[in-house]
């Protein structure tokens, strides 16, 4: 199992594309894609074919506004394969809407059937022998925390939000963990740096990368990196087209 960090961005990151995480597993996935994504899917998996999951951890628009153009250009350059569409149930219900708004009559011209399957917390699903598990984390929408269990690897994803019991329980002896980390201070809504490196090694998480962090603070990386080693935890500020193997020592960043 791998992961392909495509973009490690906060919302209005002028620079970095949003947070988006290709993962190969036996299939491959997509967790979140948001309103800069799919140029980021474009350059590293051009093959409209490749993509079997797309999972979609909240309805905030840089973690979904890019499904249009991605579902679009899959349709333009032929896909033929079924693909699926994972996330908690008002999120699918708005989909069919965005495509419309979007590009409007587009979705009825798709060669390839698209089937939404609903995720909640506490209810696992199966696609193509890979587990996935969920946990509500604190953020200002619901937003639903994945794990994904394949080949005896597991590999965690927050979303955005703050951890709560059921993703501390979620996160437990992931090999990696990838986490919004939005800054240092405490908030209602996002995740803060030093909670996530106390978290980690108390609940067995071999690594971490962080990801989202403020855009004001993601460009004073010695900060992070500063924490991160006092901590004494493997953990990594991945950048853009970082791939994470998992198995292997050390993620780039």
């Amino acid at each position: 199992m791998d992961a392909l960090i495509l973009g490690c961005g906060e919302a209005f990151d002028e620079t970095l594309p949003n947070t988006s995480i290709l993962v190969r597993a036996g299939l491959t996935v997509l967790l979140d894609c948001g309103y800069s994504a799919p140029p980021q899917v474009w350059k590293a998996e051009p093959d409209p074919d490749a993509i079997d999951l797309i999972y979609i951890s909240h309805p905030h628009a840089d973690h979904y506004f890019g499904l249009p153009a991605l579902l679009g250009r899959m349709w333009e350059d032929g896909r033929t394969r079924p693909l699926t569409i994972l996330s908690q149930p008002a999120v699918l219900e708005q989909l069919p809407g965005m495509m419309e708004y979007g590009y409007r009559g587009l979705a009825n011209r798709f060669r390839y059937p698209i089937e939404y399957r609903a995720a909640a917390p506490g209810r696992a699903v199966e696609y193509e022998e890979v587990l996935f598990d969920f946990a509500e984390s604190r953020h200002a929408v619901t937003n639903l925390a994945v794990r994904i269990q394949a080949g005896g690897m597991r590999l965690c994803y927050s979303g955005d939000g703050m951890f709560t019991d059921a993703g501390r329980r979620l996160f437990a002896g992931a090999d990696l963990l990838i986490h919004e980390a939005y800054s240092f201070e405490t908030s209602p809504v996002h995740a803060d740096i030093g909670s996530i490196l106390e978290m980690a090694p108390q609940e067995g998480i071999r690594r971490a990368a962080l990801v989202h962090v403020q855009r004001g603070l993601r460009r004073q990386p010695e900060r992070i990196h500063s924490a991160i080693e006092q901590a004494g935890v493997e953990a990594a500020l991945p950048g853009p087209m970082t791939r994470i193997t998992l198995g292997s020592a050390g993620a780039g960043g």
